[in-house]
């Protein structure tokens, strides 16, 4: 099993496991993705043919990188186990309401639904709709 280090991007996890064969397509993956502990990677292959909604990697919490249709990569934070420095990179959430989100993590447990991290002081329908599209709860 290849060990890479929490901050590592999918580039270097590519490099330490040999490269990528010859059916590989890179242009489906963010190879700028940082990764963390619990990361599985999939490379596709240019044969693949359906790539709607599948997941290229994906862990327990975090990040998941997902491929739409239109083969573009973006983030979605779980916002159930995701860092601190997970939670700043949310459109409009700084530390102090990073810090928050995890504080009531901690006392409540996890959020059942996206819409819950309303319950988080500072978090209300502006910052709520502006991040909705961003997280995910698993």
């Amino acid at each position: 099993m290849l060990k890479y280090t929490n901050g590592d991007r999918i580039i270097n996890a590519i490099e330490l496991a040999g490269g990528v064969t010859e059916k590989a397509d890179l242009s489906k993956v963010n190879l700028a993705f940082i990764l963390s502990d619990g990361n599985k990677i999939r490379i596709p292959s240019v044969d693949d043919i359906d790539v709607n909604k599948e997941n290229y990697i994906s862990s327990d919490g975090g990040k998941n990188i997902v491929i739409e249709g239109n083969g573009e990569s973006y983030g979605k934070v779980n916002i159930n186990v995701a860092t601190q420095t997970e939670l700043e990179t949310l459109t409009g959430i700084g530390p102090s309401i990073a810090a928050k989100i995890i504080e009531y993590r901690n006392k409540n447990g996890k959020f059942n639904t996206k819409e819950d991290i309303k319950k988080v002081s500072g978090v209300g329908n502006e910052k709520y709709n502006g991040i909705k599209d961003e997280i995910t709860v698993k």
